[in-house]
């Protein structure tokens, strides 16, 4: 059959007076049944409409199952409402091999295509098309992927399960992306390396980010509703606005790799950086700038934190960041915000140039003392040393029109802000309490400017120096708190603090006659030995022990890995724990590092441990608590499978296998907050077990309870740590035993 001549609809003409054909995939040989793979018929289709100079290809009512297809210069991709391009599940209808992170191609591919739309009231379903050879152990082909294109449009099309990204753009300039709606998988739009680009009017719901990506110019984006488990925008670029949009959570569609729903920033900025090579093998891309960021007429609401600027982890692909000159907030309204501030961190020797706030509005949950934010790490999951804007490391940070409240008690400073070029501050409004601490601590400040002057100096007295009860071991963090009284009017009162021959400093806003606590946390001391800590007149002395060095595991304790993982047994009761993997959750590959004792839990006892985060482990990825099994050096084998599990910084989780496959499928939600050290508790009633975490190891906060197919007799009880690491102290296993053991 002569394809183009039986496919050839309607001709029209376009805007050039050249005709601009229609072209039916039914007419060349398209079922649109849902079951027949019409990959063929819909690749010959596009072939004929680019070998006629342009046009369009029609998609009819119907679902039309296919694999990769290959998107034409020139060619506008049409669904109709009711058509459905449904991609395959079977992996091997994309051919690869493909470049880049992904080995199968997309559903839809155009590389070095120009002049292309894809358009309609249709739906692209990527119908879950799960790869264990791909990212994380998991991700299919994306749903379209655009390569080095140019004068691209993507018009009113709902995207639907993609099996990754749903949009993806690489080295592309002048996108038009205009009424997009996005269902679930992970990136609603991804974006890199691209120029000149409008997103607007978008309804993004999504697994991961809602738009994403880096080496941004001439972006805009406005009037979009962001729906996430991950991120409403993490991006970086150049002469970017995001305008008018709103942002909430939790999530409509989990995040498929953690199972979390939680929105973790509203806004977070990914400063341009050379990517990896194994992204794209045969392209090389510099670094970029990260410059006049624009967020402006912004609404969010349950999100983590509101936003997140940070380019100073210590990751390969951020070595060569050229950091962030100038971000402006406008008009912004966050509410219900989690317990995590406004965040801007950058490095010592590279800070952001100008972070500039001009009527903001933020609320957020509180409920934290000061003691909260010790040995937290940081991430948008983090209990920080304010509760509404922390700052370090910034050039000249402007605060004008700014309020910030909480919901619950919370006795944390406003706002920190460490090692400024400049702070400016008028018109701050923050809510306090009256015993809390200040509404400013500053570190480094070298001038501040409050309504347009230079504050007072207050008038300090010292009264008290109080070092945390325990032991304080080299190179870990530790706090000290200061107690002061502001003798003189209201103004910035001084804070010194000598440990041994380094001087610290913060300085905290008083009013006449107040007292307030100044706490200095996750101080780190190197060496070990006698040390003096001094503020004003008082002075205390302690001792730095050296860090214990870990020993083999010694019986009657095992160890047992099937990943990269240290597992030391240390003096005192202590054991540590790291341990790497290879996916971001255990029920990929079911791996671990643990130290247990074997058939030590009876069918009535308890598993008890208390865990510190002597790493500063941070974000959610990753667990570390107690593990039972009927023999856990079988992972993927053995059943009476249950971990009770702290997220570096995203709550505790019972996680478990249902179906006595050896694998985890089922879990307790994952939304709260790790304040670290913390105790856990596992209870075995028979085969139902109850898990609790607690801050003090007598008081008790239910995790969940579960009934365990599988646990058989005594069980292996342990320790164990997946992409994290803990230091725990003890490993206590109680109950009665029956007389028979299941192993010898």
């Amino acid at each position: 059959m002569n394809w183009l001549v039986a496919g050839l609809l309607v001709v029209g003409f376009a805007a050039s007076g050249r005709p601009a054909a229609t072209f039916d995939v039914k007419r060349f040989g398209a079922a649109g049944d849902a079951s027949t793979l019409d990959t063929a018929a819909i690749n010959r289709a596009i072939e004929a409409c680019a070998s006629a100079g342009g046009g369009t290809v029609y998609f009819p009512a119907g679902a039309y199952l296919t694999g990769t297809v290959h998107l034409k210069s020139k060619v506008t991709l049409s669904l109709d409402a009711g058509a459905t391009i449904l991609g395959s599940k079977r992996l091997a209808d994309y051919p690869g091999p493909f470049e880049g992170l992904n080995p199968v191609p997309p559903l839809i591919l155009g590389k070095g295509v120009h002049n292309v739309a894809i358009e309609g009231y249709g739906t692209i379903d990527g119908n879950r098309t799960f790869n264990p050879k791909g990212m994380e152990g998991m991700r299919g082909p994306h749903t379209v992927q655009i390569i080095e294109g140019k004068d691209i449009t993507v018009r009113d099309v709902t995207f639907k399960d993609s099996a990754n990204c749903a949009l993806v753009l690489r080295h592309c300039e002048r996108v038009n992306v205009d009424g997009m709606t996005a269902k679930g998988g992970w990136d609603g739009i991804q974006m890199y390396d691209v120029k000149n680009v409008t997103i607007s009017n978008c309804r993004l719901f999504t697994g991961d980010d809602c738009v994403a990506g880096s080496h941004w110019e001439n972006v805009t984006v406005s009037n979009c509703v962001l729906n996430t488990s991950c991120n409403g925008f993490r991006a970086g670029g150049r002469n970017v606005l995001i305008n008018n949009c709103l942002i909430y959570g939790p999530g409509e569609f989990e995040h498929r790799t953690s199972q979390r729903r939680n929105l973790e920033s509203g806004f977070q900025v990914l400063p341009n950086q050379g990517p990896p090579a194994q992204w794209y093998p045969n392209k090389v891309v510099a670094a970029g700038p990260v410059d006049n960021m624009i967020l402006s007429n912004v609404t969010m609401s349950r999100v983590r934190s509101p936003v997140w600027i940070d380019y100073s982890a210590d990751l390969p692909n951020r070595r060569n960041s050229l950091g962030v000159g100038r971000i402006i907030v406008n008009n912004l309204t966050a509410t219900e915000v989690g317990r995590t501030p406004f965040y801007v961190f950058a490095p010592p020797d590279h800070p952001a140039k100008s972070i500039v706030l001009n009527n903001v509005r933020m609320t957020f949950a509180g409920g934290a003392d000061e003691t909260s934010s010790h040995a937290q790490g940081f991430s948008p999951f983090s209990v920080l040393e304010s509760y509404g804007i922390y700052t370090r490391n910034v050039e000249h940070l402007e605060l004008h029109d700014v309020r910030v409240g909480y919901r619950e008690r919370d006795l944390r400073p406003a706002l920190m802000a460490e090692n400024i070029g400049t702070l400016e501050v008028d018109r701050f409004l923050a809510q306090r309490e009256p015993t809390g601490a200040s509404p400013f601590l500053l570190a480094g400040v070298k001038r501040m400017l409050m309504d347009g002057k230079e504050p007072a100096a207050a008038k300090v007295r010292i009264k008290g120096l109080e070092l945390e009860a325990g032991q304080t071991i080299a190179g870990e963090p530790f706090p000290v708190t200061v107690t002061v009284e502001n003798a003189g009017p209201d103004g910035l009162a001084e804070v010194p603090l000598r440990l041994g021959e380094e001087l610290l400093s913060r300085r905290v806003w008083l009013r006449a006659g107040e007292t307030a606590r100044v706490r200095f946390v996750n101080l780190r001391p190197k060496e070990p030995g006698a040390r003096i800590a001094q503020a004003g007149p008082l002075a205390k002395e302690f001792a730095v022990l050296p860090k214990t060095e870990g020993r083999p595991v010694a019986a009657p304790y095992r160890a047992f890995q099937n990943s990269d993982a240290q597992l030391q047994q240390l003096d005192g009761g202590f054991f540590y724990i790291r341990s790497r993997g290879g996916y971001a959750v255990l029920d990929r590959a079911d791996q671990y590092g643990a130290i247990y004792l074997q058939d030590a839990l009876p069918r009535n006892g308890a598993v008890l441990t208390r865990l510190e985060n002597p790493d500063l482990r941070t974000h959610w990825l990753g667990r570390a608590g107690i593990i039972v099994r009927n023999d856990i050096s079988k992972p993927g084998q053995s059943t009476g499978y249950l971990i009770l599990g702290a997220s570096p910084a995203n709550g505790h989780s019972l996680e478990w296998d249902s179906d006595g496959d050896g694998r985890i499928d089922k879990r307790t939600e994952l939304d709260g907050y790790t304040l670290w050290p913390h105790w856990l508790k596992l209870e075995r009633r028979g085969a139902r077990f109850i898990g609790y975490y607690g801050a003090d190891g007598a008081n008790w906060t239910k995790v969940g309870e579960v009934e365990l197919p599988g646990a058989d007799g005594a069980l292996d009880a342990g320790l164990f740590a997946h992409q994290s690491s803990a230091r725990f102290q003890g490993l206590q296993v109680s109950g009665q035993h029956e007389p028979e053991r299941r192993r010898k």
